[in-house]
This record gives C-alpha cells, structure tokens and sequence, in this order.
C-alpha cells in the first residue's frame, strides 16, 4: 500500500513537472533573409566566417536537407507562419509595393501558429520583415503577434524608417544592430512570462557591402571558391561573394547577441530557439544570380533579373537549425528532407500546444526525430513556386530519397524539354537532366503520381 501510493505522488509529481515545463516553455524563431544553406560552416562552407551559427548547430538540431516551401519570401515565410503551402493561404510570387498588391497577402482567414500562442496565453513578438500584405487587416499586430517593429518589404540598411506598433519612425544604425537592441527589450520585458519572440534579420539581404566595417574586415581576408562559368567575370563573381560572407556575417554576430542575451536572463533552460531561413540565394551557380527568380549572369551583368523561374538546389534549400533547452539532443544531424512548412506543427508540438481543428497544417512534427529508439518513414518533400512578377510560371517540385523532380505547368512544349529530374546522391550540384533517359523513366513515373497526388490534396490550381 505504502508502495503505491507512492508510486502515485511520483508520478503526479512527474505530470506536475512536465506541465510546469510545457507552461514555461518560450519559443524565438530566428528567420534571414536570403540566406543560402550552403554559406555557413556548420554546413560545410570553409570560407563563410559564422562562429555563432556553428556553436547554435553544435547545441542544436542540424536538417541537412530542409527545403523552403517557396523560393522567394511572401509565399515561404506564409508557410512557416500558417503550416500551409503558399497556393492555399493567397500567396504565389512575393509581394511587391504598388498599387497591384495593395489588397493582397496572407490570406486573413490563415491561422498562424502566433495567434494560437497568444489565444494560450504567450505574449507575442515580432521583429523585422513581414511582406505578407500592407493592408490594415494584414498587420502583423491583427495577425497574431502583441508587439511589431519591423518593416514590409524592402528597407534601408542604415538609419531605417521602422513600423513601430503601427507607427513610422527613423531609428538611427544599422539593421543588424536595432534588431538585436528591440529584441534584448522585448526579452527584458517578458523573462518572467510566456513570450514568443519573432525576429526576421534584414541581411543577407543586398546591397550585401551595406553593413558595419567589422563585418566587412571579417571577410576582407577570404579569397572565395566561386563557380567556374563560360562567360562570367571570375573576379567580379568572387567580389560579390565576399560581400554576401559579410552581410551573413552582421546576420551571424547579431544572432549570437541575441541567443547571449537569452543565457545571461537566464532563459535557455526553457527557451526553444529554431533557425530557419526563407529561401536560399544563388550566386553564380548554373550561371546565375538570385533566388527563385533569376536572371543570367554576362560578364559582370545580371541579363534580365528576376525573370527566369528556378527551384534549384541552392535557391530552395534553407538552414533549418533546432536548438532545445536543458541541452538535448545536441549536435543531432537529420539528413531526411524536411520543410519549412513544417515549423507550425513542431513549435506547438514542442510547447505541448494542441492544434486547432480550424488550422490543419500540411507539415509535420518535427519533434519525431527526437525519438532514437523509433524508425523514421522517409516522405516526401514538396514546394511550390508561381511566378508571376516578371514573368509567369508554375512549378512545383518533389524530393523522394535521392530523387528530385521539377516540373512546369500550363506550357504548351513536351514535358522532355521542360521537366528536371536529377539524383542528388551521384549529382548534388545539379549538372545533369535525366528526365528524358529512359532507365530512369519508373522513377520518374513514381514522382509524377507522387506530385500529382500532392497537388490535388491541397488543391493546387497549377492542376
């Protein structure tokens, strides 16, 4: 008797404790702008100088192959926020500042995994980027969030005008920096309460030269390994490397100020802090410059920017580092494909927060990578890009175990002149097309079905 009942204190004790966990868990979600997987240390760059990132991976949990939902930013940073994929909460292409999209954004009937918070209780931040939408009712502080400084599209790197809790003011320095200092603030102000905490970092964004000269001299020592490319001005691609190294390096000193200042409030025991980027940046590779909207590099021109439709490796693939309190799981390395849609069921997952029927996000938990003892079932990645700023397009991708497959909607050419399938084990650099060989035309089927599939659960107007 005396033994059960005190097996019973155990165990309410244990249920205490864990709900104790749940109740004071606090989440910062840390998102760049333009930030390619491939320019950090941690994966593998010998030239990017990003001390802090490094250790954040070294304590955290590593996606080798996390892929943006979207390759440019309105439409991937919908899916971080909503679990959804672009086509389903209203956005295609990013969002521009004219009168064309002065009613467009995130579709307001989105729930986003900030307003669940808030309905729980978290008081709610946000810091930086938005671009979801500048009207009224898209405001980030009618989206979920308590406190907003931060900006909709584009900004200034120095002396930025600011959207400070809905009003315009100049705020002196550099971005980097005014993020950090708002971000110190809004921790400062809520250590002793239930705070998620937005902070959406203007760099790597261009002009990538525009950033404190410490940055610059960080960098001013590398000699970058550039892509060799018929007709492109080697010196000139290696100078504007140099100068992404030093916008990722402000990114890298600012994230490391604001993951002290979480350790010196003494929050990192019960604090969630994810890395996830929105969408990754080519420069030079394939020949040529930008995200998922590009243009061909001649020289040391960039021919047509932004009007050529890609989802190549280094303009979809994003950092996605997790890092947990109480130090578990530390320098995990998942090399399963994995989303950026996949944030809003793992933050909830991770804060012991249920998910709304209302909401019904298309990613998964991450959180079941944590469990050493379970087999993983490999799935399928998705993303998904319509262009239609400076040019349209309509394409949609899948990656299945070493398999990608691109393909282009509502082109009249065949198929064979327009698709990509490429195996990223033996060609991770993308050089050769196989979508037309013929050993290769069962997997190809596979992934067709498997696309297709896709497209008609989330009822993708592509189809």
């Amino acid at each position: 008797m005396y033994f059960s009942n005190m097996i019973r204190v155990i165990c309410v004790y244990l249920c205490f404790c864990a709900s104790v966990w749940a109740d004071q868990m606090n989440l910062i979600v840390i998102m760049p702008d333009d930030h390619s997987q491939r320019a950090m240390g941690a994966y593998g760059d010998p030239d990017a100088v990003t001390p802090n990132f490094d250790q954040l991976a070294k304590q955290g949990i590593r996606f080798e192959n996390a892929y943006a939902a979207a390759p440019v930013c309105s439409p991937s940073r919908a899916a971080v926020l909503s679990g959804k994929y672009p086509s389903q909460v209203g956005i295609n292409d990013f969002l521009m500042l004219n009168d064309s999209y002065r009613d467009r954004g995130l579709d307001v009937s989105a729930i986003t995994y900030p307003q669940v918070l808030q309905e729980s209780g978290y008081v709610t931040g946000m810091i930086g980027k938005w671009h979801l939408g500048t009207a009224p009712e898209r405001h980030p502080l009618r989206r979920g969030f308590d406190y907003f400084v931060g900006y909709e599209q584009d900004l200034k790197a120095f002396n930025p005008v600011l959207d400070i809790n809905g009003q315009k003011k100049m705020v002196e320095g550099h971005t980097s920096d005014i993020f950090v200092k708002y971000a110190k603030e809004f921790l400062a102000e809520n250590k002793d309460r239930k705070f998620s905490l937005n902070i959406s970092f203007r760099e790597p964004q261009r002009p990538w030269e525009d950033v404190p000269q410490q940055d610059l001299d960080a960098v001013s020592h590398i000699d970058p390994i550039v892509p060799k490319i018929d007709g492109v001005d080697e010196a000139w691609l290696k100078k504007i490397t140099r100068d992404n190294y030093a916008a990722i390096h402000a990114l890298d000193r600012a994230v490391g100020e604001v993951i002290a200042e979480v350790e010196a409030l003494g929050l990192a025991d019960k604090t969630v802090i994810i890395y996830v980027g929105d969408h990754g940046m080519i420069i030079g590779q394939h020949g040529y410059f930008g995200r998922g909207a590009v243009g061909a590099i001649a020289g040391s021109e960039v021919v047509g920017s932004e009007n050529i439709a890609n989802l190549f490796e280094e303009a979809i693939k994003i950092p996605m580092i997790l890092k947990l309190p109480k130090k578990e799981a530390q320098g995990k390395v998942i090399s399963a494909p994995v989303s950026n849609v996949d944030i809003f069921p793992t933050v909830l997952s991770l804060l012991d927060i249920e998910i709304p029927a209302s909401a019904s996000p298309d990613g998964r938990d991450l959180k079941v990578f944590l469990n050493e003892d379970k087999t993983i079932e490999p799935e399928p990645v998705f993303a998904q890009y319509n262009m239609e700023n400076f040019g349209i397009a309509h394409l949609r991708m899948v990656r299945w175990g070493d398999w990608k497959l691109v393909r282009r909607f509502g082109q009249n050419a065949d198929a064979d002149l327009l698709d990509e399938l490429y195996n990223l084990k033996s060609d991770p650099r993308e050089t050769t097309n196989l979508i037309a060989a013929l050993k290769n035309q069962d997997i190809r089927k596979s992934l067709e079905e498997m696309l297709e599939g896709w497209m008609i659960s989330i009822n993708d107007p592509a189809l």
